[in-house]
């Protein structure tokens, strides 16, 4: 009876938020038994998902933390001194937590590929706008909208790749595609160094856009669509 109340009360928010009825439950016809193997997210579908997610991973951890984590220095190469570069680093990064709260209404009411592919294509206008800015008003508004798309990306995807695998399998895939990430922050900070001794914050920006742009190809062309379909019915589409 005490489960009943709370699923009412959570079917209730749900009609509440969404202003109509709730679509039937569809019986589950997906059976699914025995311990995953690493073996198995070599099996179609789930090898063709798993490559795109180590791309997705490659190139989204040098958009995501090339931007971040490089703030300050970017800001030094725009002609900022330290103090300051470091003073418009700090109220840029206020926005890493306000992002998620603003787009707290809406996060479940789009696709998540398509909220990818919206938030990287924002980290890419408004990180090539940052290379030309030269006020500070300018400079901190398109840092701030940087961090929202940042923000944005990081919560769309962690959804989005746990709903692409079934259960048995589901850890262990999203954990492994994920570890690539570690692996490009670790690579792509000596090669961010690299451009900005070479070729100044705007070579940096340039890195980091097509590293953003190669998540919109990666996520648009190959991601399946996942809205409003249960999880193991996603992971034997």
């Amino acid at each position: 009876d005490e489960a009943e109340r709370v699923l009412d009360g959570i079917e209730a928010r749900c009609i509440k938020d969404h202003g109509k009825p709730l679509d039937e439950p569809e019986p589950d016809n997906v059976a699914l038994s025995g311990k995953g193997r690493f073996a198995d997210m070599w099996q179609p579908p789930y090898r063709r998902r798993a490559l795109m997610l180590i791309v997705f991973h490659v190139f989204q951890a040098i958009g995501f933390f090339g931007f971040g984590n490089w703030l300050p220095a970017l800001l030094s190469g725009q002609g900022l001194s330290v103090t300051h570069s470091l003073a418009y680093a700090f109220v840029i990064t206020l926005a890493y937590p306000l992002g998620p709260l603003l787009f707290v209404k809406f996060a479940n009411r789009f696709e998540n590929k398509w909220q990818i592919v919206g938030s990287a294509l924002g980290a890419m206008i408004f990180g090539s706008l940052f290379a030309f800015q030269t006020s500070a008003a300018g400079l901190i508004f398109c840092g701030i909208m940087i961090t929202f798309c940042n923000a944005w990306l990081s919560f769309s995807y962690h959804s989005y790749q746990g709903e692409l695998f079934p259960t048995n399998i589901r850890a262990r895939a999203v954990g492994f595609c994920y570890s690539f990430s570690r692996l490009s922050t670790v690579f792509s900070s000596l090669l961010i160094g690299i451009f900005l001794d070479h070729f100044g914050t705007p070579g940096v920006l340039a890195f980091i856009v097509g590293s953003m742009l190669i998540v919109i190809v990666t996520i648009g062309r190959f991601g399946p669509r996942t809205r409003n379909l249960a999880l193991e019915q996603i992971a034997h589409r």
